[in-house]
C-alpha cells in the first residue's frame, strides 16, 4: 500500500546528486517514494488517457497500456489508468506546448537501464538513469522505493523545453506528466534541506582526524 507521508531518504538522496552534477545550468530534482501526488499549482498536460492524444509523444517502441503485463507495469503511484511504457531500445519524447520553469511524472518501477532526459530551450540536455534517481533501481512494481512522483526545476532563467523517457531493457513506465510556472515551497524546501546535508558532509570530511595507537 502506498503511503501519503513522504520517504526523506529517496528525497535527499536525489537532491544530494542534482546538486553535486556540477553542470553549468544543472536543474534540481526531487524524487517523492510512494507518492503521487499533483500540486495545486500543477497542471496536466499529458495524461495518456486519451488515444486521441496520442500523437503528442513521439519516438519508437514504446506502448500505451492499462494493466500490467510483460511489455509495462502500472505504475503503482500513478492514477491506475492508462500509461506509457518504454520497451528495451525504445523512447518516448514530449514537447511543451509552451518552455516551462519545471514540471513533474509520475514513474514506475525504476530500473537502472531506464533513463530520463530533460531537454532545455537552447539546446541543452540533462539526463538521470534509474539509479540516479533512487539507490539500487531493481524494478520493484510495488515498493514505494521504486514507484513515485518525479519533480524537475530549472535554474533561474532556465527553460525546459521537453522530456525523453528511454531504456535499455522492458520496460519505463510513466504517467500523468504535469508543468508548474514557479515551483512549490514545498518542493524547494525538500531540495534546500538536500543542499544543507551536502555542506555538512562537507565539512565534516575536511575536519582532521586523530587516531590513538
Amino acid at each position: 500500500m502506498l503511503r501519503g507521508k513522504l520517504m526523506m531518504k529517496p528525497l535527499i538522496g536525489a537532491a544530494l546528486f542534482a546538486a553535486a552534477a556540477g553542470q553549468a545550468h544543472a536543474a534540481t530534482f526531487v524524487f517523492e517514494a510512494g507518492n503521487g501526488a499533483i500540486f495545486p499549482s500543477e497542471t496536466i498536460v499529458a495524461g495518456f488517457d486519451d488515444p486521441a492524444d496520442d500523437a503528442a509523444i513521439t519516438g519508437s517502441n514504446f506502448r500505451f497500456l492499462t494493466s500490467t503485463s510483460a511489455d509495462g507495469s502500472l505504475p503503482a503511484a500513478g492514477d491506475g489508468s492508462r500509461y506509457l511504457s518504454v520497451l528495451a531500445g525504445g523512447e518516448a519524447s514530449f514537447d511543451f506546448a509552451q518552455p516551462v520553469r519545471g514540471f513533474s511524472v509520475d514513474l514506475g518501477s525504476l530500473d537502472s537501464y531506464n533513463k530520463l532526459s530533460v531537454r532545455f530551450v537552447g539546446g541543452d540536455t540533462q539526463s538521470f538513469t534509474g539509479d540516479d534517481i533512487v539507490v539500487n533501481a531493481n524494478g520493484d512494481q510495488a515498493a514505494d522505493r521504486t514507484n513515485g512522483r518525479f519533480r524537475l526545476a530549472g535554474d533561474a532563467g532556465q527553460l525546459i523545453a521537453g522530456v525523453t523517457f528511454s531504456s535499455g531493457g522492458n520496460s519505463f513506465e510513466a504517467d500523468r506528466i504535469a508543468v508548474t510556472a514557479v515551483p512549490e515551497p514545498a518542493m524547494w524546501a525538500m531540495m534546500i534541506s538536500g543542499f544543507g546535508l551536502i555542506g555538512y558532509a562537507s565539512r565534516r570530511s575536511r575536519t582532521p582526524r586523530t587516531t590513538l595507537a
